[in-house]
């Protein structure tokens, strides 16, 4: 039983990529490059590499390549960290910020569909629930447990 969690996330997933599929096609994106300009409008502040790898879970070398080719393209820039120059800071230049305003409106209506017909204390409850479990996954992760 426990494992058809695992089957919906999956799924999940894949209907959310199917979501941003047309974001990605108008702005001539993949799936990572649209990924990241979204971390870096969603999460003001957390905007390193490393962040995004981190709390994404993508691969790095995806990361790089994606940071590496959004900045080919004019899409967002690396700054240095004037605190700590191996810092290097990702910031969206105006047309990356549009791209990532695109991709909002897309994550809003997929989500929106998503939680469709419930409640604010349903919702509030899943939250609560989801929550939970993933924490005792994400200790489980820091345990090292296999």
């Amino acid at each position: 039983m426990e494992h058809v969690f695992f089957e919906r996330m999956v799924m999940a997933r894949k209907a959310y990529d199917r979501a941003l599929e047309p974001v990605c096609e108008s702005w001539g994106l993949s799936h990572n490059e649209l990924d990241t300009l979204l971390f870096l409008g969603n999460n003001p502040g957390l905007d390193r590499a490393a962040d995004i790898v981190k709390y994404r879970g993508l691969a790095k070398s995806h990361v790089s390549l994606a940071v590496t080719t959004l900045e080919r393209r004019g899409l967002l820039e690396r700054r240095e960290d004037p605190g700590d120059r191996r810092n290097v800071r990702l910031q969206l230049t105006e047309e990356g910020a549009a791209a990532a305003r695109d991709g909002k409106r897309a994550q809003k209506g997929f989500f929106d569909r998503a939680f469709e017909g419930l409640s604010q204390e349903d919702f509030d409850h899943w939250r609560a629930i989801a929550g939970h479990v993933l924490g005792n996954i994400e200790a489980m992760d820091a345990q090292g447990l296999r």
